[in-house]
């Protein structure tokens, strides 16, 4: 018989019963009359077919199923409990593994300083970064992405999100390009000059109409002759001239430490841009998910 057809308020009645093996002793356990447990206990012995409980002289004794029974019933009690308890992640002993879809320069941001917290933190936690796919929110409600951190482009109205930062997109070129120096360039200006389009999911924009999903800032959409996925390439051919890459200015502010790099800003349109958060609304209350969201926090300074 299925177990719907049961009366699952009958389990445990039934654990007291094969504890106590008395009525009164497991009416007081659970906290019914005396006359209610022996109700119980007929029910019980209907639907077993079973005595459960036999009179031996002035004693009670469990039938060799109920014996059976009760060997088995405390474990499938305590795994019902278990259902019902309150979820809990440890990070520090946790050995989960979470899947962060997020451009080239979001991941080096992130990385910097997530080594070192997991190293500290969540030492068996392991983070995979991908590329943001064009189908984001079909990845993140079946499992294969667990967060995006990227530009909020509208492009997944219907998915969570939370905003992380204001950035804006600059020109970027080596300190001896002709524009080097400049406090501001306009888009003719800029365009003049070899470019590297950037786009978060290059298969996507091959494979099907680019018009689809345009960022809306002119400065990113504006055709070109060579597109990439990766805001580190394009930022290092503008090291040869006369190239130039428009890049998000968090990048580029990085890799000025380390490259012979003079930044500009686009004056004659919008550049501004925001970064946040972007995930299932299957896992908005999970633990191990609220985690790695504050990390991600911690390691963006957000």
């Amino acid at each position: 018989m299925a177990i719907r057809t049961k009366n699952l308020n009958l389990i445990p009645i039934l654990q007291a019963l094969l504890r106590e093996s008395s009525v009164a002793k497991a009416a007081d356990h659970v906290g019914l009359s005396q006359p209610a447990m022996s109700g119980a206990l007929a029910r019980l012995r209907l639907l077993l077919d079973d005595p459960i409980l036999v009179r031996v002289g002035r004693n009670m004794r469990l039938t060799p199923r109920a014996e059976r029974m009760r060997r088995n019933l405390d474990d499938i009690c305590a795994q019902i409990e278990l259902l019902f308890q309150a979820d809990s992640f440890d990070p520090a002993t946790s050995n989960c593994s979470f899947v962060i879809a997020a451009p080239d320069y979001l991941s080096y941001q992130i990385s910097q300083k997530l080594l070192p917290h997991l190293a500290e933190s969540a030492p068996g936690v392991r983070v995979i970064f991908c590329e943001v796919p064009m189908d984001l929110n079909r990845d993140a409600d079946d499992g294969t992405v667990d967060l995006a951190v990227c530009a909020d482009l509208g492009f997944w109205p219907e998915m969570k999100r939370e905003f992380l930062f204001s950035d804006r997109i600059i020109a970027a070129v080596s300190k001896s390009h002709p524009l080097a120096g400049s406090q501001s360039v306009t888009t003719e200006e800029l365009f003049s000059y070899p470019s590297i389009s950037y786009f978060y999911d290059t298969k996507h924009l091959l494979l099907r109409q680019p018009e689809l999903a345009p960022t809306g800032l002119a400065s990113l959409d504006r055709p070109t002759s060579i597109i990439t996925d990766s805001q580190f390439g394009s930022v290092l051919a503008a090291l040869q001239l006369p190239n130039v890459a428009r890049c998000n200015a968090s990048l580029a502010q990085r890799l000025l430490q380390h490259l012979p790099l003079s930044l500009i800003e686009i004056s004659d349109e919008s550049t501004e841009m925001t970064t946040s958060m972007l995930w299932s609304e299957i896992t908005d209350k999970s633990l191990e998910h609220i985690w790695l969201r504050s990390v991600v926090r911690y390691c963006l300074d957000c």
